[in-house]
């Protein structure tokens, strides 16, 4: 027996039937993006809706993007977009309609506020050869990283790695010689392979190591040897959220 899809789906001429807030509202609770694009559009909509879909659709996650996206890249994004754009138009209705994101922002998954703060340290160099290290593996691999014996060295190693043996990475944020600037770098190149479709059934793994990265940097267990600043070198935050999106309506 199939069970029903709780997500509605529509075509554009029903979706225009609909001339109230409360019915895009009620609509909005339980439907696809592309009808969500609709509601954002649509003169009907309400600030309350159009803030509970903005809040629905990862902001914290698309902080990362863009603002230049190309549109029909990321339908989340799209819809993120439009909501700000239109509330800074005063083109939603004040309704009683209400909506709190508290909650919402409360469990969204942010960028940890340690992972942006810079290393402040001498300027790395790099001496080693990319093909030399990337000829590295497996047993050998483990090796030249556990006998490094220097934070350069080290700093040599880690910025030429691109590996898919995640224990390589937690050997290095283990090694005595890693301090802050290499720890920071490896989260960043970490967190980028999370977001690839080709390492996405990794992403538990690569979780783990960003998560072990997180508490160590927030125990300052890492020496700032070396300099690096994740603002300059990766610019995580592409745009800022507006202020009145985290405010509750009515």
């Amino acid at each position: 027996m199939e069970t029903e899809d709780p997500y509605r789906h529509m075509e554009f001429e029903e979706f225009q039937l609909l001339s109230t807030p409360y019915e895009l509202h009620k609509l909005a609770t339980q439907c696809f993006f592309y009808i969500q694009q609709w509601i954002v559009e649509s003169p009907f909509c309400s600030e309350a809706t159009a803030l509970m879909i903005f809040w629905n659709n990862y902001p914290f996650e698309a902080i990362r993007r863009s603002w230049k996206t190309r549109k029909g890249t990321d339908e989340n994004f799209d819809i993120i977009k439009t909501v700000i754009n239109n509330f800074e138009k005063e083109f939603y209705l004040k309704t009683a309609i209400s909506y709190d994101p508290a909650e919402k922002i409360a469990q969204a998954p942010k960028i940890p506020n340690v992972v942006l703060q810079a290393s402040h340290g001498e300027e790395p160099y790099i001496y080693l050869e990319e093909k030399e290290v990337h000829s590295w593996f497996g047993e050998h691999l483990i090796n030249q990283i556990i006998r490094s014996d220097s934070t350069v060295e080290l700093y040599n190693i880690a910025a030429l790695l691109k590996h898919r043996e995640f224990d390589v990475y937690q050997c290095v944020i283990g090694h005595k010689y890693c301090d802050k600037a290499i720890a920071l770098m490896l989260y960043w190149l970490l967190e980028r392979y999370s977001s690839m479709t080709l390492y996405a059934e990794d992403w538990p793994e690569i979780r783990l190591i960003l998560e072990n990265i997180v508490d160590k940097l927030e125990r300052n267990e890492y020496p700032e040897i070396l300099s690096y600043d994740p603002v300059k070198e990766v610019n995580p935050i592409k745009w800022e959220i507006p202020e009145h999106l985290f405010n509750r309506i009515n």
